[in-house]
């Protein structure tokens, strides 16, 4: 297995394990979001591939706060496809994300997960993360489904 930065040509792939969770973006809007995280040089977005094939990623932001020296390192999505799980590449994935927010000199590491995904609570907690107390969302625009054609 092989963990390396994402690129423009990985967009078919993350679009498909996006889709996996519920979400439906086009290939245009997965390819989009791709480009902006890549230019953003707080973010970074890691594949892991096995044959060549990318089974799973994970997207990373390095966030300045008021209150604490230090920045803080968040996971906001890490997908592994249903069919590679038992590989451990999701913690493969996520110590490669400790790494590189330690090398940025993050003093912490948030892990956003939709309230219903239980399972992956139990790999979060299995690993050493902590369930920490409420977040509160508002939503301030809302997301438009677009039929495929």
């Amino acid at each position: 297995m092989n963990i390396r930065p994402a690129t423009l040509e990985d967009a078919e792939r993350i679009n498909a394990l996006c889709q996996t969770l519920g979400y439906s973006p086009t290939l245009a809007q997965t390819e989009e979001q791709l480009s902006r995280v890549m230019k953003q040089h707080r973010d970074a977005l890691f594949v892991a591939e096995v044959c060549d094939l990318v089974v799973g990623f994970i997207t990373l932001h390095t966030v300045d706060v008021v209150h604490d020296v230090q920045p803080w390192g968040r996971i906001s999505s890490l997908v592994v496809d249903e069919n590679f799980r038992d590989m451990t590449i999701g913690k493969q994935l996520l110590d490669h994300a400790e790494i590189y927010l330690k090398q940025q000199n993050c003093m912490r590491i948030e892990v956003t997960s939709h309230i219903s995904r239980e399972e992956a609570h139990g790999f979060y907690l299995h690993l050493g993360y902590r369930i920490t107390p409420l977040r509160f969302i508002k939503l301030l625009a809302q997301r438009v489904l677009v039929a495929a054609s």
